[in-house]
Formats: C-alpha cells, structure tokens, sequence
C-alpha cells in the first residue's frame, strides 16, 4: 500500500509505531419519554443511583492512575468527581425529573448541554478544554443508565495506535496498562486533561487530524510523530528504519535530559534565564517541582472561584492554598495573578450579567475594581501568605497606568486591614502586571516605575495586537507570535522594563514552543513559564545556546518584514544551531 503523512499537532511527545486500531465511541441516542406521576421518584432514584456507580468507577480510575503516576496527577479524576456532585449537574436534572415528568437520560441530557456550552463558549483555553471532561462524566451516567459496560480493549496482544474522533481523561487511564502506544484524534487539545494524562504516561498523541475514521484501515502500520505532529500511514521500509533509529535516540535523549532537569537554565557565555511552569489547580504543584520548574511563573487563581458556583471562596480558602503554594515552591518564588475572571466564568455567586463581548468586556482587574469586596478578600489571603515564602502578586488585564494605580490603591487598603489587626504580612512584597493589552505595553515606560516585574501575557497580547480570536481554526494561521509586530511590541516592552530595573518574563504558551526560544532568549527576556512538561526540554536547549548568537538572530528578525520571513529564517537557524533537530538527528543523517 502507498504511504500516506498527515500533519496535526502534537499534545504529547514520543515516537510510537504500532497497527491500526480504529475506536469509534459510542455515542448512545437520547430520546424524550414522558413520565407518569407515580414515576417520577423512581426515575430520580435511578439517576442518583447511576451517579453513585459512576463515582465509584471514577474513583477506581483515580486509584489506577495515583499507582501508576504518584498522587500529584489523581486531581484531574478528582475534577470529574467534583462534576458528579455539582448543583448545576445533578440537581438540575433532578428538578427537571420532577418539574417536566421526563426521564433520566433526557434531563441528564438537556443538562448537561447547557453545561457544555458554557465551558466551549468560555474563553480561557485551559477552561475550555474541560468541557472534555463534562462530556466523559455524562457519557460515563448515561452508560450506567443503560447498563453498558464503559470498560473495553483489555486484552490486546501487539502494539497499536489508536485512531479515534476524540479520547477522554478515562479512556487513557483505562488503556494504561494495555498495549496501546500511541493515539492519533480530530479533536483536542495541548492543555486538555487527555494531553496531560497522555504526556505523563508518556504516551505519543497526535490531534487534529480532520475526518480521522478515513485515513487509515484497522491492521495498516501507523507511526505517530509526538515531536513533529506527523502521522504516517502504512510508512515504507526506509521511513520505518529513520523512525526505529528516532525513536532509539530520542528515548536516550529524554533520560539524559532528566537527569539534568535540576541544572540551572545558563547559556553557554552565561546568560541565566530564571525557567518556570505555569499551573492551575493545586494538585499541579508537585508535577511543576519534579520538572525542574525554578518557581512557578503563573498560578491562576480562577479555580477558587469556579469550582463552587453557588458560593465565594473565603479568605481562610484563599489562604491555605496560597501558604502551600509559598511553602512547598520554596526557595523559588511563585507568581500568582488575581482573579481574572470574565462573563464566560461568572457564576451566579457574583452577582454579574452577561456580556456579549466577554473578551472585551469586564475581566481581569476591570471585574477586581467592580468587585472591590472579592478583591480585597484576595488580596487579604495573599499578604498573609506571603510570609511563608516568596509570593509575588500580579495584576491582569491593565490597560493604562489609572488601573494600576487603582488596584495598589485596594492593596494598601488591605495591607492597612492587616497592620490594624496586628497580622503579619510580608511588607515589601513584590507587585507585578500581566503585558497583555496593547495599550499596556505601549505604556511599558509609564507603568515600569509603579511595579516589580513585568509579565508578558503573549496568549492574548497577539490575539489583541493582531485582531485574531485565536479559538476561530480558520484564522489560525494568522496566529503567529514570530510576527514583525509582535516581536517589535515585545522588544519595546523588555526595554524600557531594564532600563529601570524591573524584570520581565513571559508566561504564555509561546514559552513552551522550543521553535520560538532563540527569538525569545535573543529578546533579553529574565524569565520563562510554561506547561511543565516542557521545561527540562527549554532548559536543555537554553545551556545548549550562546545568548550573543540568541542576541543577533533577534536583530535580523527585527529586519525583516512579514512573519513567514521570520518563520523561514528562524527554521534556517534552528537548523544551524540544532543540526540533530531538538530531540533526534535530521532524517538525511540517518538515511
């Protein structure tokens, strides 16, 4: 048969070589049945009782994955257990039980749809990405409802990869102990909690593979490039001998590579660069530490808020989580941004109406300064943390110097709160903003003097900056953070940040991109955060680098005129400094 390569995005790294195996999910029909009064009760006790089985399965899953990858990863099996007792779930389809006299599946159904409109609508990535998990809880009842059996493919006995429209956070850890090595999908993402499981088992995932049920026959020979994003069906002699021997290299390269996770990011003429992880939830913590992570650049506080629709978190809440984020990153210091919370996370505990623009509306430090009571409460629970290590806090969403101004103003009002009842605060400790808005990093000369460091948010910057929804697939290719403008931007901002002393990071996804690290070394940056799975990679190759050669590849850059010229050079570059590739050598040198 004639090979075939496929180009989608990789989520998780590694080489995988195995047959076919082609998985198509199960969706059951859901149909609108009309309930008799005398029905009703029972109809509620069996979707209580569906939910009980299916924590009790979730519950066994998290066992499987603690075993298997320690407790730090069980969070995410937790995140669905927390769904399977949410109100706005379960109570809502009890009440259209009993309100609408309809069954189980249909309310739990109707439900749920409402649930996930609001995750896909949302315009955090990260947050967006759950509605994966919603979906794996629901399908997960609803099975229960009717009596199938979730689990499947225990028994294999050959390597192979799995080609499915889309996998669940279950689906891989119920795999985990199978024979499946890789997985190749049309729907997912980087940040989904199926990438994080799929990277911690180190299993090599591809996604974005458009109609994924035509590209290949169960039992064709599949090779799934985690590195690269390429999936080659049916691949010839010579391609499977360059793979074998990448693959070789490359699971030498990643073992010599952790054992040096701990080293300093030092370039080769000695240039530190501080590297960091990013993290959301509290259970991410322990992974960002065993990555080497040299602090956590960005810790988003958002979850305290949403995980609880119905309530506000309390000062005390806000405190234990932060006083363990300061204790356990220590000495390192952690960064930890203010609720940027927008209309696609308001819940109905605070009290805000919907918005037809929420990216443009109030979020960030604009909600903070509408809600001066939820603020302070924050801000409140981390001074008071500050004392058990080294916590920065940071400012979303600014926009010109008056905001700035205004929220230090709410920070004194809280530190004065603390001095009056004698609470032991931290008080030098270190203010910073997120550089996300345009208008802001314009103003990177105004605002230097007022802070502590500076963050460059590149997530929304160059969506803002280049008028581009980074969500709309049909504009991504415009989505380009080597883009003249947005080197330019970052330059002005990194700047006239040193020329008063005050450091700069950048903790967008950007950093975790290994194709974009000599601009971003070459732009003089102190720090970088990312995901952390990516962070013993970024430091090899930053010890791997001169930053006098990082310093002139950013200058030509600057010179050049449209971002497929800085693509190009860059590529000719990235081959100039990393003739073997990142991870492998280049495929002529093994051919």
């Amino acid at each position: 048969m004639k090979s075939k390569t496929y180009k989608g995005t990789p989520i998780s790294t590694g080489i995988a070589i195995g047959k076919t195996l082609l998985l198509e999910k199960r969706h059951l029909s859901v149909y609108r049945l009309d309930l008799e009064e005398d029905q009703v009760e029972s109809e509620v006790r069996r979707l209580q009782e569906a939910i009980l089985k299916a924590g009790s399965q979730i519950t066994l899953l998290k066992q499987q994955l603690s075993d298997r990858l320690g407790q730090e990863h069980s969070y995410i099996m937790d995140v669905q257990l927390m769904m399977l007792s949410d109100n706005l779930l379960v109570e809502n389809s009890i009440n259209m039980i009993r309100n609408e006299k309809v069954n189980a599946e249909w309310a739990l159904n109707e439900t749920a749809s409402s649930l996930t409109s609001v995750f896909n609508n949302m315009k955090d990535e990260y947050l967006r990405e759950r509605v994966t998990d919603v979906e794996d809880v629901i399908n997960r009842v609803q099975a229960n409802l009717a009596l199938i059996n979730v689990h499947y493919l225990t028994e294999m006995d050959e390597d192979v990869i799995i080609l499915s429209y889309q996998m669940t956070p279950s689906d891989i850890v119920e795999l985990q102990n199978t024979r499946v090595v890789g997985f190749v999908t049309e729907l997912g993402g980087k940040t989904s909690h199926t990438a994080i499981i799929a990277r911690s088992l180190k299993t090599p995932a591809v996604t974005g593979i458009s109609e994924i049920d035509g590209i290949a026959n169960s039992g064709d020979i599949v090779i799934v490039d985690g590195y690269e994003g390429i999936v080659i069906v049916n691949p010839t002699a010579t391609q499977l001998d360059e793979y074998e021997n990448k693959k070789r290299y490359y699971e030498e390269h990643s073992r010599v590579m952790l054992t040096q996770k701990e080293l300093p990011a030092v370039t080769r003429d000695g240039r530190k660069v501080v590297v960091q992880a990013n993290i959301e939830l509290p259970d991410e913590l322990e992974a960002a530490i065993r990555s080497g992570a040299h602090g956590i650049g960005i810790y988003r506080s958002e979850f305290l808020y949403l995980s609880n629709p119905d309530r506000l978190p309390t000062e005390e809440e806000h405190f234990e989580v932060y006083r363990n984020l300061a204790e356990k990153v220590y000495p390192h210091s952690a960064i930890v941004r203010t609720a940027d919370l927008g209309a696609e996370k308001f819940t109905p505990a605070m009290g805000m109406h919907p918005e037809p623009n929420p990216a443009l509306g109030i979020r960030g430090i604009r909600f903070c300064l509408q809600r001066k009571d939820l603020f302070k409460t924050q801000l409140r629970a981390l001074l008071r943390a500050s004392t058990f290590g080294r916590l920065k806090i940071m400012f979303p969403m600014i926009s010109d110097l008056s905001e700035l101004r205004e929220a230090k103003a709410v920070l004194e009002e809280a530190k004065e709160d603390l001095r009056l009842q004698k609470i032991d605060f931290n008080e030098n400790v270190a203010i910073g903003i997120m550089v996300e808005v345009p208008s802001a990093a314009l103003s990177a000369d105004l605002l230097a003097p007022e802070v502590d460091f500076f963050s460059l948010g590149t997530n929304d910057l160059i969506q803002y900056l280049l008028a581009i929804d980074r969500n709309n697939d049909r504009l991504s290719y415009l989505y380009n953070p080597l883009h003249p403008a947005v080197i330019r931007i970052m330059k002005y901002v990194v700047e006239k940040a040193h020329e008063v002393g005050v450091k700069v990071g950048l903790c967008g996804e950007v950093a975790s991109d290994p194709q974009n690290l000599i601009v971003l070394l070459g732009l003089g940056l102190d720090e970088l955060s990312m995901n952390p799975v990516s962070v013993p990679l970024i430091k090899h190759m930053i010890r791997s680098l001169n930053y006098s050669d990082a310093r002139e590849v950013f200058e030509h850059c600057l010179t050049l005129a449209t971002a497929q010229e800085v693509n190009e050079y860059m590529l000719e570059k990235i081959n100039q400094f990393f003739p073997s590739g990142f991870f492998a050598p280049r495929r002529s040198s093994m051919l």
